[in-house]
């Protein structure tokens, strides 16, 4: 037995994957973009250990906690605390094997400029921190 079907019920099928598919990565993104204002927050109260213990397990596998402290300790140091982020950027990959969210930001911090990249593994409703870069002039000359 072959089922038939129209175009216009494939052209609906179609349009309904695609606004959950739509749904889901404005959920994924506004989630990330949340996680990013919690990194800030930790990162302006000094709370180094919480932004490690609260990553992904692929970002604590690719750093110790101590490299990533001392990270951050640096970019306190040197840059100050974070005052001004603006989102210049933002991609969701949706697959099989879980959500990733990468976001883009210009930051003014008290000290100066730079720029931030994240990666966040979106899962249950949570996105935990993946991968994090910082740029910034004043991270090499002060």
């Amino acid at each position: 037995m072959r089922i038939h079907h129209s175009p216009i019920q494939l052209l609906t099928l179609a349009l309904c994957l695609a606004a959950l598919s739509s749904c889901s990565v404005t959920k994924s993104k506004g989630i990330a973009e949340r996680a990013v204002a919690q990194f800030h927050d930790q990162l302006n109260a000094g709370r180094y250990h919480d932004i490690y213990v609260q990553s992904d397990d692929g970002f604590r596998q690719a750093t110790s906690e101590a490299d990533a402290v001392a990270l951050f300790e640096a970019i306190r140091r040197k840059l100050g605390t974070v005052k001004n982020p603006t989102q210049t950027g933002w991609h969701v990959n949706a697959t099989t094997a879980g959500t990733m969210v990468s976001l883009a930001y210009d930051i003014e911090f008290s000290e100066g400029k730079g720029t931030e990249q994240f990666v966040f593994h979106v899962t249950g409703g949570k996105a935990l921190l993946f991968n994090y870069n910082v740029n910034s002039p004043l991270l090499i000359t002060k």
